[in-house]
């Protein structure tokens, strides 16, 4: 079976223009789109999943990332469904810790037990069990049926661990090094085997920094905050260390914590840039490779062979963009890419 691409698309613009490139992706050849739920930065992304869903036929649609500290698990429950209802199939969950979500509104992300918790609250719930809520079970009059998959997007391995336990699958954002693919599947087959289940059972998508320019040190450079991210998060020390990376001598800006909302989404991209400019092209370009797929076309089609030849299954392509959609990666693919990889381009 070929790789699966899904793009991600933020829900950036009235609902109309997301279901459009929705529909863009889908003729394109994506096998799926991911949205963010980020209720300062984005539209709501129930509305937009089930939106694009009631205009698209194939394409499947997943929240990316929803959490469960904005939302009450039972309330992502009855959302689940509800969108499942319109495409049978094509919906998924994707839930990690809302960090863009929970921060904007001073209250903390979710913690490993909560994301575990939620988890097994849903899919009670979507099944049409009743659930103990303390001093009141209630159950969900619209569950039943075939439940909504809920992945568990995870950088850590206390949280691999878990969506081996409890999860349809894992998101996984530790990049794209077989070292680190290697490592991160045995975390969550562990969590699997340790809960009596098949670890064949759960799927595992790689989270992949795309970046598409015709000149590879373009692409780099617009990277450059994103790879700065990584450097800051102590999470991610294990997994450059499975890389073979190690820059622990670097000094990072304290500015970088100031910026708004954080690194990634920074809404003042070019003071991102500014503040990460400490970081030496050799040691940007490491990064870049390790985390996703940035470069010419030609060079991200050959990275992507690569993978697949190496046994890689799913990949999620997380651009630059917050605000606006991947217009660029998109064409990318659709023209240069799948072509490259003998995917043919779906009919308007």
């Amino acid at each position: 079976m070929a790789i699966k691409i899904d793009l991600r698309v933020p829900p950036c613009k009235p609902v109309p223009e997301i279901t459009a490139f929705v529909k863009e992706c889908e003729d394109a050849g994506f096998d799926g789109v991911g949205m963010l739920d980020s209720q300062m930065l984005e539209r709501d992304v129930f509305v937009s999943m089930a939106h694009a869903l009631m205009n698209t036929k194939t394409i499947n649609v997943a929240s990316a990332v929803t959490n469960p500290v904005t939302r009450h698990p039972s309330v992502l429950a009855s959302a689940a469904q509800t969108v499942s209802e319109v495409a049978p199939g094509r919906a998924q969950i994707w839930i990690g810790r809302g960090y863009s979500s929970a921060n904007v509104v001073g209250i903390p992300p979710a913690t490993v037990r909560q994301m575990r918790d939620a988890v097994v609250m849903m899919k009670e719930l979507m099944g049409g069990d009743e659930f103990d809520f303390g001093e009141i079970s209630s159950r969900m009059k619209h569950g039943g049926g075939v439940n909504t998959p809920v992945y568990i997007a995870a950088t850590g391995p206390r949280v691999m661990k878990v969506a081996g336990e409890v999860a349809d699958g894992a998101v996984l954002m530790t990049g794209i090094h077989p070292n680190q693919v290697a490592e991160s599947r045995e975390l969550i087959f562990d969590g699997a085997k340790a809960a009596g289940r098949n670890p064949d059972d759960i799927e595992t998508i790689y989270t992949c920094t795309t970046i598409i320019r015709d000149d590879i040190k373009e692409a780099r450079e617009i990277a450059r905050p994103l790879a700065v991210q990584r450097l800051m998060e102590k999470t991610y020390v294990r997994w450059l260390k499975a890389a073979g990376l190690d820059f622990s001598n670097f000094e990072l800006p304290r500015g970088l914590w100031e910026l708004y909302p954080d690194v990634p989404h920074a809404e003042d991209w070019e003071k991102a840039k500014e503040l990460c400019s400490f970081l030496p092209d050799d040691a940007l370009a490491e990064m870049c490779d390790m985390m996703g797929l940035i470069g010419s076309p030609e060079y991200c089609a050959e990275r992507i062979k690569k993978a697949e030849a190496a046994g890689m299954e799913h990949l999620y392509l997380m651009t630059d963009q917050t605000y606006e959609f991947a217009t660029g990666e998109l064409a990318a693919f659709r023209d240069k890419i799948f072509p490259a990889l003998g995917r043919a381009k779906q009919p308007a």
